[in-house]
């Protein structure tokens, strides 16, 4: 093969690629480069004849003054015309260096077009190993042909022109392919075109946040014509019935709430075997809605909670027994002409954790008396929910307001036909409201029936902020701001006013204290305290406040004040036999009880009680678990201390300390590990609030159940409300208290200490079991 010498004016004959290109050949541009004149694409430039040529010893072009010359050209249309060469290349089947396998199709490409323009297949070509196959043939799962014909032919022109019905496949497979700017024009042009008919199809596929948001919306104004679509009748439907639920669903929040909780129940439920929910969706799951606001399958449900008469329930779980027994063997799937190629999964769905796929309810309507139907995404996956809630039927003697039953209810076969459990359940399905912030180490009392939280802080910083929670309304509001922003104070209510009391604004600590009177709704500052500290406890007792430890710089205190309202003056009380800062306080029986903290070097356990008519503080049975940064309160007449930390970790244990034998006992555990959080009574109902949960700052609040002895995250049933306990409590929390006042106790109640009992309500009865039985007892 000859090769072309332009300076001995040889020429070739036309090639195949001259035939197939036939460019037009334009005139080259000298420019010199360096600090003296140039000149861009000015062709035909004279130059002095001491310039020198590039021969091919790689001589470098000069001119007589040592500046370098370059040749500068631009070919307008030259991206397109190489990518319209590389196009037809692909067609023909030329230099392709790739086979795809999509669907049936097989499909010849350049990987450097195809890594080029897609992320995904990039990463995917530079992982792959080396390989003799002169043309490597891999396939892509989950891809459709219809959706990725049209992708290819864009990264090889440049140009996206799709009929509407194959938009959507487009836009889902550019999406698993990371082709944003594909993504995004079939995002947008799906959004201008959504109907009832193509409206649920694109939602399957749907993830950019604006664009689902979007399609949400569609569906949720449209849901009644969607209903009657053909798409929404191919969705998969995962049917429940709920028992248990002893409340109405009157509105949107509690319908949206109650689906969050099939919700929760599905995502508990997915397992190894069936990991796509195929095994919930293959028959009705009757579910009990549990007294912490869970659902559970009526199949794991005790006979003594649902009723052994309850006829749904016992075919339902004699169902559930039987297909523990059956299994269903899969075999794999094999290629049906034997030949060999390399898969690849190009679905991320598959690729990520079941918490980190999408679930979500999209759209909720009430079918029918008790019957709600919804749309939802459960683990990637879009679908309809239908629910019916079983009524709870009338007590003997009671008739419903129309004297008939629901329509929707089935015909009871037996008087016990619809028993549920006997277990009366204390919350509704709607959760508590979190507080505006997340706090720790705040302030909180009682004032007029409300909690009132105050301060804190929140990832360092200190807040003034305060704000009041109404249980009936389940509704925060905000109040005046505090005039210094406090952590780690004191806070407690003394003759119908709020104080707070020293702490920490984050650079010092102070000694300064404030007043609210709900009358002014307004913060005024009071006498401050004899000495500035942080991480103290404060309490009401006999009309004055009672300032016990804390600490000063790096080291914890003993020292302790009285501040004295009627002279505005704070004075000094014996001090503690033992220095220590993050303790709770109790008052109660007239005697205040110091408990737990920490010295800066130990968690303490260790208690004192203090007497104000002797002035003097004496030791007290230690707690079973050294804490501090716990908070105290009482309960059916005993004193509880709750959560704090151990020095290692937040806590969800809590103790209660009986007065007449001076002892210590487990009492229930918390919903969430709590540590310097607030405890304080609010209607008969300890509420825990705020805190560090060792991972992060907590706005959340649970109340303790002074009958069932249970704590909940849900909003108390009011026309339920507990019986009044033997004390009139106050309640502690690192800072806040309300006076105790005891009342009588009959001698008769008293138990010897070997013989100590304690209530407990099982299947909602009340039995009285020793102590020594408890452990043994399953």
């Amino acid at each position: 093969m000859k090769l072309l010498e332009d300076n001995k004016g040889l020429l070739t004959p036309p090639s195949e690629s001259d035939k197939m290109y036939n460019p037009t050949l334009p005139t080259p541009s000298l420019t010199k480069a360096g600090n003296g004149d140039e000149s861009n694409g000015a062709a035909g430039k004279s130059f002095p004849r001491s310039k020198s040529y590039q021969n091919e010893t790689s001589e470098t072009l000069e001119l007589n003054n040592g500046d370098i010359i370059y040749l500068d050209f631009l070919e307008e249309g030259h991206s397109s015309f190489v990518l319209e060469g590389i196009n037809k290349l692909r067609k023909q089947g030329q230099f392709c260096d790739i086979i795809l396998v999509v669907e049936d199709h097989e499909i010849q490409a350049h990987r450097a077009v195809l890594a080029a323009c897609s992320p995904f297949l990039f990463d995917f070509f530079s992982g792959l190993e080396e390989t003799t196959e002169p043309l490597p043939t891999y396939k892509l799962k989950h891809v459709h042909y219809n959706g990725f014909q049209y992708l290819l032919d864009y990264m090889y022109t440049g140009r996206l022109h799709v009929p509407l019905e194959n938009v959507p496949a487009v836009y889902a497979t550019s999406l698993n392919l990371k082709m944003e700017t594909a993504t995004k024009i079939c995002a947008g042009f799906l959004a201008n075109h959504l109907t009832t008919a193509n409206c649920l199809g694109i939602r399957r596929f749907t993830k950019d946040v604006a664009f689902k948001q979007a399609v949400d919306e569609y569906i949720r104004s449209n849901l009644k014509d969607i209903m009657l679509s053909k798409s929404f009748f191919g969705l998969t439907d995962l049917q429940v019935e709920v028992v248990g639920l002893d409340e109405s669903i009157t509105n949107e929040v509690m319908e949206q709430r109650f689906f969050s909780l099939v919700l929760d129940w599905a995502k508990e439920n997915l397992n190894d075997l069936k990991p796509k929910l195929d095994r919930l969706v293959e028959k009705v799951n009757v579910l009990y809605l549990q007294s912490d606001n869970t659902l559970k399958d009526c199949a794991e449900v005790e006979d003594t909670v649902l009723s052994s008469e309850d006829d749904l329930v016992q075919d339902y779980k004699k169902a559930r027994r039987r297909d523990k027994f059956k299994i269903k063997a899969t075999s794999p799937s094999t290629n049906g002409n034997g030949q060999l190629f390399h898969k690849f999964n190009i679905n991320p769905e598959e690729a990520v954790s079941v918490a980190e796929r999408e679930w979500s309810i999209v759209a909720i309507c009430k079918t029918s008396e008790n019957a709600y139907l919804a749309i939802a995404v459960l683990d990637g996956r879009l679908m309809a929910i239908t629910a019916h809630v079983r009524p709870v039927p009338p007590t003997n003697g009671d008739q419903s307001k129309e004297g008939s039953i629901v329509p929707d209810s089935p015909p009871a076969q037996s008087s016990n036909r619809h028993r549920l459990s006997p277990v009366l359940k204390k919350t509704s399905i709607t959760p508590l409201q979190p507080m505006s912030s997340a706090r720790c180490a705040l302030g909180a009392v009682e004032l007029d029936g409300k909690l009132v939280v105050c301060g804190g802080y929140d990832r360092g910083e200190c807040l003034r902020s305060a704000e009041t929670f109404t249980i009936r309304d389940n509704q925060w509001t905000k109040m005046a701001d505090m005039n210094r922003a406090r952590g780690r104070f004191g806070a407690a209510v003394l003759n119908g006013v709020i104080y707070v009391c020293g702490g920490s604004d984050g650079w010092k600590e102070l000694s300064c204290v404030e007043k609210y009177d709900p009358a002014t709704q307004k913060w005024k500052p009071v006498c401050s305290m004899l000495k500035e500290r942080s991480n103290h406890s404060v309490v009401t007792l006999n009309d004055k406040l009672y300032c016990i430890g804390g600490c000063e710089g790096q080291r914890s205190i003993t020292t302790c004040e009285c501040y004295d309202p009627v002279t505005n003056t704070w004075s000094r009380i014996a001090s503690l036999k033992t220095a220590r800062s993050q303790a709770c306080v109790c008052a109660a029986e007239g005697l205040l009880y110091v408990i737990g903290g920490t010295d800066l070097w130990n968690t303490l356990s260790s208690v004192e009680c203090y007497d104000p008519q002797t002035n003097t503080w004496t030791p007290r049975a230690s707690l079973n678990s050294a804490r501090r940064g716990a908070g105290a309160g009482l309960v059916n007449g005993m004193m509880i201390v709750v959560g704090g930390s151990d020095g290692t970790q937040s806590l969800v244990s809590s103790e209660f300390y009986d007065f007449i034998t001076n002892t210590w006992s487990v009492g229930p555990s918390l919903i969430s590990p709590r540590a310097n959080l607030s405890v304080v009574s609010v209607d008969s109902r300890l509420f825990a609030v705020g805190g560090f949960s060792g991972k992060k700052f907590l706005s959340s609040l649970e109340w303790l159940d002074q009958d069932d002895l249970e704590w909940f995250g849900h909003v108390p049933k009011l026309f339920d409300a507990p019986t009044q306990s033997k004390t009139q409590e106050t309640i502690m929390n690192g800072g806040a208290v309300v006076d105790a006042q005891k009342e009588k106790r009959e001698t008769s109640d008293v138990l010897p200490v070997e013989e100590k009992q304690q209530v407990y309500h099982i299947n909602g009865s009340s039995e009285t079991v020793p102590v020594n039985e408890q452990l043994g007892s399953s």
